[in-house]
């Protein structure tokens, strides 16, 4: 499955959230989102570092693993949010927002 494929899944099976909008602007995500080459395990293993963070929640959406926090705290100072990091394969794409709370 390409990319464009993938996203497209993705964007399907949270269309209710709109998360990603494939249709506008030419594809366009509605949350935060910055995309990595770290792996999952990788985020898995820093979040140990953070200054706080929830339970880790897994998950799957559109054959697509995740990980999520519903609150972390990167370092002192930093504000408090949800994050999500769900993997496309080559990539990972984290998220500003909670994956599980779906």
């Amino acid at each position: 499955m390409t990319m464009t494929e993938k996203l497209a899944a993705f964007a399907a099976a949270t269309r209710v959230h709109d998360i990603y909008n494939p249709e506008y602007q030419g594809g366009e995500w509605m949350w935060g989102a910055s995309e990595t080459h770290e792996t999952i395990e990788e985020f898995i293993d820093s979040s140990a570092r953070w200054r706080e963070r929830s339970t880790m929640k897994e998950g799957e959406i559109a054959g697509m693993r995740f990980v999520s926090w519903s609150n972390v705290q990167l370092g002192k100072g930093e504000p408090r949010r949800s994050l999500s990091v769900i993997d496309f394969g080559d990539i990972r794409i984290a998220l500003d927002g909670d994956l599980a709370s779906l």
